[in-house]
This record gives structure tokens, sequence and C-alpha cells, in this order.
């Protein structure tokens, strides 16, 4: 809801307020980003009265007021602010920059041309500004959603100059807090290693997180948040996926300025007379804790940013087969895993990488959609049929935007490919990227994924992107931005034509993971890491911005092939099960104990998948607290607790599990999900229960474990609502290297549980 009182305006959902006033000096300021506001809010708009001392007066007329001592909504250079600007051009006869408030419109929200425009947006008001000496005018555009907890920013300038003038920096949002203490929450990584959270004070030092790869990328996120000593959490993220910034400092005032938008170190667009350029969509969340915050962004993307077709629909549990064969396969060899996968409980069988062209390797043939009859000689059709005939949906990896050198495609267009005439192209995992700009190129990658989706039974399409610009011309300050306009709208294209289509983004794992693809693809690949101690990591730093149903998660080999770390499925489950539950590993690998085991997981996972994909998700305890992390996914009438230890501990003490986020008023049946531990974990210590001597790794060891496991403890029992929120239940007792018993935890380095706490709907019907 927008209301307009005078020269001030107040955006307002359910828990937070946005009010912006109109200065004496036509300068839009921000008088409260927070809680909710309500009744007269006159005495709340900021009104300086003294400038201190040497600071520049913006006028004559008003000498009470200098840009500084203002929490300003757009900033520029050349007024006597000297604070980060939001807004830079370039240009001959440019004069400093000064932007006044001339009209607001409150107005039914407009789509932003070329962008992915989030669902639901309720209302729009839009403050014109302009600059009558430089001849431009400002628009500042603000969006609420229905029922939604965010309030949605963008910036459109129009220039009406004659000469060559180039936009440097148009910031989608500019917002200055008066906060104190306050900490920024950034999200750092690169391949394999994505979205570890960095915590840095904010002071006058200038704080910069950015990405000029050609992606929103796996080395920042463009995802962040404040948080204050109050507990207060102030959430940012930008519907975008190309290069980006966010710039935070604090001045001598105490203003807060945050910054977010398109990276301005890369881009350099050259604005046409009279032709209006929007930034890309800024989205702000507010929560008076995190868990709050979190809710409010959950909420957002799952209501207006994913698409529409499959909103609310649980998403499959998936076998992708890459981690069991690489480029190893042929049709017999996929048949068998889809009748294993197919046993088990999987849903989407998902064929990956090495099914065109000569691809029997990452050298060769990206581009050539041609299939490879050697390996599938009954096409995509007979793979895609015999899938289906074992119950399950199929799925194909694609990486439409990537090109090889040594490729059919390239040996014809070479001009196709993202290159600098006359020098030779840096590779990256061997192949160049197609450029999209161009529409023939746009057409033939649209044709070719057409073609196969619209004949061959594909239900699902893992799209990949393997790599970072490179090769680009420094003078193509606008290139990365139009080619991710050209993916937006390739994207339209597809998603227009197939509508049911499930869509999984990739990019190497989590390198464009942002709003902008989601509002195209129903679920992410969180990371090419599939080790469940770096999963856990990487998993609770992206599901503070992004929700649980849009996390893919597998549930992979036991000894990591990437870390070469040895964990159980057990522990990768309890892992991977906050999410979006899938397989991958040689299935046809498994000793018969494994499948049972496996069977189980998804059995147990199939129960509580509304509550894992969509449920309230809480960060209980973290690593840094005794080197454990507890973590709360909170459905209607049931909870789940996970939890992951790093190093087990000798003579383990005692602990009680936290808070958990319960009804008071209720009674809650609790378990622990049932697991297996193998017997090469205890080593030469079975000698201990054993009749007969028996090798650490010997043959009637290792037989005896494709069959019998120790069972996990036995824990479960009823607890109130009251105790289980005052932290008051006792954690199960753990091994501490003298005996066993069987309410006794073994869980070992890297290990883990889930825990399931059911509410008693009986006893709530008995005190109603």
């Amino acid at each position: 809801m927008i209301e307009k009182k005078e020269n001030a305006y107040h955006l307002r959902t359910a828990r937070c307020s946005y009010f912006v006033s109109i200065s004496p000096i036509g300068k839009p300021i921000c008088s409260h980003f927070g809680g909710p506001l309500s009744g007269d809010l006159s005495s709340l708009v900021f009104s300086p009265r003294l400038v201190p001392g040497r600071t520049v007066v913006y006028d004559q007329e008003h000498p009470e007021i200098a840009l500084p001592c203002l929490p300003l909504e757009v900033s520029t250079r050349g007024k006597g602010d000297f604070s980060t600007p939001s807004v830079i051009l370039e240009g001959e006869g440019l004069l400093p920059l000064d932007f006044v408030f001339k009209d607001s419109r409150i107005q039914t929200p407009e789509a932003i041309p070329g962008y992915p425009n989030p669902r639901n947006a309720e209302q729009e008001l839009v403050l014109f500004l302009e600059d009558n000496a430089n001849h431009l005018e400002l628009e500042l555009h603000y969006l609420t959603y229905r029922n939604e907890n965010v309030i949605g920013r963008y910036s459109r300038i129009i220039s009406h100059r004659a000469g060559k003038t180039y936009l440097r920096r148009l910031s989608s949002c500019c917002l200055s807090l008066l906060k104190q203490n306050l900490a920024l929450h950034a999200y750092r990584g690169g391949w394999i290693d994505e979205f570890h959270e960095e915590i840095c004070p904010v002071t006058s030092s200038t704080l910069l997180s950015s990405s000029a790869t050609g992606s929103s990328g796996d080395l920042r996120n463009p995802f962040f948040y404040l948080s204050s000593s109050s507990g207060e959490c102030f959430g940012f993220n930008l519907v975008y996926s190309g290069n980006h910034e966010e710039i935070l400092e604090k001045n001598p005032m105490g203003f807060t300025r945050i910054l977010n938008g398109i990276d301005s170190s890369s881009f350099a667009y050259p604005l046409t007379k009279d032709q209006p350029f929007d930034s890309p969509l800024a989205v702000l969340g507010y929560g008076k804790d995190e868990t709050e915050m979190t809710a409010s962004f959950h909420s957002f993307v799952r209501r207006c940013v994913l698409p529409a077709s499959h909103e609310n629909a649980e998403r499959p549990i998936v076998f992708n087969n890459w981690e069991g064969t690489y480029f190893d396969f042929n049709e017999a060899k996929l048949h068998a895993l889809v009748k294993k996968a197919a046993k088990l409980g999987i849903e989407l069988f998902v064929l990956d990488d090495g099914w065109f062209g000569k691809r029997d390797n990452d050298h060769c043939s990206l581009g050539d959609y041609e299939i490879c009859k050697k390996k599938l000689p009954h096409l995509i059709k007979g793979l895609s049929d015999y899938v289906h005939r074992h119950g399950m949906k199929f799925g194909l990896w694609f990486e439409p935007e990537a090109i090889s050198p040594d490729s059919d495609l390239y040996r014809a267009h070479p001009d196709w490919a993202i290159q600098i005439d006359g020098l030779k192209p840096s590779l990256g995992r061997n192949q160049l990227i197609l450029d999209l700009t161009k529409p023939e190129v746009s057409d033939y990658v649209y044709r070719s994924l057409s073609s196969i989706l619209s004949k061959d039974g594909v239900d699902f399409i893992k799209w990949d992107y393997n790599r970072n610009f490179s090769d680009v011309l420094p003078s193509e300050g606008r290139f990365a931005h139009d080619y991710i306009l050209s993916l937006y709208a390739l994207l339209k294209k597809l998603r227009e034509q197939f509508p049911d289509l499930w869509m999984e983004n990739c990019a190497s794992g989590g390198s464009r993971n942002d709003l902008g693809m989601f509002s195209f693809f129903d679920t992410g690949w969180v990371s090419d890491n599939t080790d469940s101690l770096s999963r856990a990591f990487i998993q609770k730093g992206m599901i503070k911005g992004y929700p649980p149903c849009l996390m893919s998660n597998h549930v992979s080999a036991k000894t990591s092939h990437q870390t070469l770390r040895k964990t159980s499925f057990g522990t990768k489950f309890d892992v991977a099960c906050f999410g979006v539950l899938g397989y991958e590993m040689d299935l046809n690998a498994l000793s018969p104990l494994e499948e049972k085991e496996i069977a189980g997981e998804i059995a147990y996972y199939k129960k509580g998948r509304k509550t894992f994909q969509f449920g309230t998700y809480r960060l209980l305890e973290d690593f840094s607290c005794d080197g454990v992390l507890f973590q709360e996914m909170e459905g209607k009438d049931e909870i789940y607790v996970s939890f992951v230890r790093l190093l087990q501990q000798p003579n383990a003490g005692y602990r009680k599990f936290p808070a958990v986020h319960a009804d008071e008023n209720a009674e809650y049946a609790f378990s622990v999900r049932p697991e297996t531990i193998d017997f090469h974990r205890f080593g030469g210590l079975v000698n201990q229960v054993s009749p007969i001597h028996l090798k650490e790794e010997g043959a009637l060891v290792n037989l005896l474990s494709q069959y019998k496991g120790l069972d996990s403890e036995k824990f479960s029992g009823t607890v109130s609502g009251l105790a289980l929120s005052s932290g008051a239940l006792p954690f199960p007792q753990e091994w501490n290297g003298t005996g066993l018993h069987e309410a006794l935890a073994v869980i070992l380095d890297f290990g883990g549980r889930v825990y399931r706490f059911q509410k008693n709907v009986d006893t709530e019907e008995k005190k109603a």
C-alpha cells in the first residue's frame, strides 16, 4: 500500500514501512525504512537545523541544509556530497549533476522493459526528478507487492542532450540508514566453494562487493544484508544476472549509504537522446530479526519470482548420472541405472553431458546438438520412452550458451563466438561463449533446443553455463549488459513455448544463482561440490536469501569426488534434505544394505517433502558454536531439525537441543531418522563383540558390511512445545569410547542426523 501525504509517501507492507519525503531543496530523502508505521508521520520527516563547520551548504536560500546531512535517495557529486554517488555520467559539456524533484505519481505497476518482472506488484510510486542544466530526467520507482514484506526499487534516466553521453553508474537503489553498529553480511566464494558468509562492521571505509565476470557470479552473490545491534535485519538483492556491485559506507553524520546495481567498473552505456535506460530491479526486505528477513525473501521469491507454472508444486526427487558415469555411458548402462533409480523411488531421471556430437570429453562438440548414435542408438526419444515406462520423468542437460572451437558449429560460424578479431581467444573449460546479442545466434540456440523439447519427451532441462567472460573489447562497455538482456529474451521465448517444462539453472554450480535466472528456472544447482560438509556451509549461506524449494541438493558417492572426504549416505541425506533432494552416483555399485538405506531416505523425504521445500527456515546454532550446526525447517504440524558436526570430540560431553520454534501450547512426538553405521568405521573394535577374530579391512568384514550395519541410536518420546521452545530437551548422549548402548548416538566426524517433531493434534483438540 502506498499513501501520499503532502510531500511525503508512505510505502507499507504487513511488517515494514518505507517513508520518503521531499526536502525543501527538492531532494527525495528516506526518513524511515524498518518496522511498520501508522498514524501521523509528519514528525518523522528529517529536518536538519544546523550545518556543521566547514560543510558545503547546498544553496544560500537554505543555509541549514547540506547534502551530507540528508538521507538521500539519489546522490551525485559536485554540490557538496562527497560519498559514493548513485549516478555517474560522462560526456562533453556535462556540468555537475543535480537532480531535483519535479512531480510524483502513484500508479498501477508497469513492467521494466527487457528485464524479468516479478509477479503480484500491487502499486508503484514514481518520483520524477530533473536536471535542467544538463537536460536530464531521472525517475525513482518504488513498488509494493501483494501480501509480501518487500519493497522494489529501480531507476530510469532519460537524456535530452545532443552530444555523446555515457552512463557509468545508475544504482537501482540508493538508501541511507541512520542506524548504529551495522554489520554487513555478504556472500563470497569460488567454484565448488560458493556462498560463504563474511561479516564486516560498517565503518567510514568504503565496502565494495562486486562481480565483473559477465555473470552474477560465484565470487560474490548480489544478495546481502545488514544486521543491527538491536537484531533488525535489512536485506537487499537484484533481479539481475550480470555484473553487479554493492557499495556501503558511513559518513560523519552517521548515515550508512547503501548502493546496489550494475557494476560500474565494467559498464559504459551510450545513452540515446530521448530514450530511457532502466536499471534492474532491487529488492529490499526487512525483518525484526534474521528469521523474519529470510522468510520475507523466501515468500517473495516463491510467490513472485519463480515461474508461475510450478509456483506451489513440490519438486521431484532427481537422479543425475554425471558423477556416476561422467562421459562414459551407453544405452545399456543408462537402462540399468533407470531400473535401479525407479526401484529406489526416484521420480526424475536426468541424462547429463555427453549425449551429442563427439562428446567423450569436454574438449569438443558444444554447439553441435546431433545425438551420438554410438551411445544412444535409439536416440533421446528412445531413452525418454524407457524412463517414462519406468514411471519417472525424463531430463536432459544442455549448455546452450557455449561453443567448442572443435565443433562443426565453430568451423561454420567462428564469428558467432565472443572473441576479438586478430587475437587468439582465451578458453575457459576448453570452450568459448556464443554471442547471444547477435539475433542469428540466439535464433540458432532457440531452434536447437525447441526441436528436441518439442518431440523427444523431455520433461526437465538442466541449463549449464561453465565459464566467465573474456576477450571483450574495453570499448564495449555495454556488451555484458546487452548479453544478459538477450539471454532473458531467449529464456522468455522458451518459457512461453514450454510453460510446463521443469528447468534447473546451473553455472558450474552456483555461478549464476540470482533472482534474474530464477525468474525462468524452477530450481538451481547450488554447487558442483556434493561433499556433505562443504554443502552444509554452502547451503546455510544460500538459504538466507533463497528459499529451499529452489535449492537442488544431491546425495553423492560416500567418497567425495571434490574433497575425497568420506561420509555416509545418511549424513549426506541429512544435509541434502533441506531443499530439493537428488542423487548422483553409480547406483549399480550399491550394496543391498545401501540400496535399502537410500530407499528409506527417499521414503522419509517424501513424507516431509512439503516442509523440507516450503517450510520456514531458522538457523539455530552455527558451526562456530562447539563445531556443530543446528538448523530448523518448520511446517504446518511438524518441525525438522538437522544436526551436522565438524569433528567428533573425545569423551563427548552432554548438550541440549537449541530452542526450537514450537507451539508452546502443544505437545510434540519426537524421533530421530534411523541410520545405519558401517562396521568399517569401528576398525578393530569389532573384535570386542565378534566371536571370531576379524581383520579390520578383511574379506569377512567387507562381506558382512554389504548386508548389515550398526543401527543408529533409539531416540523418541514426547515433549511439550514450551519445553522445546525453551531449549530444555536433552540431546542424545554420544559415544565416548567406552561402550555401546541402543540409546547412544554414534555420529562420528562430519556426521549428522535429522530429528522430527510432530505436533500432537489430538492433544490440541482435547484442549480446545
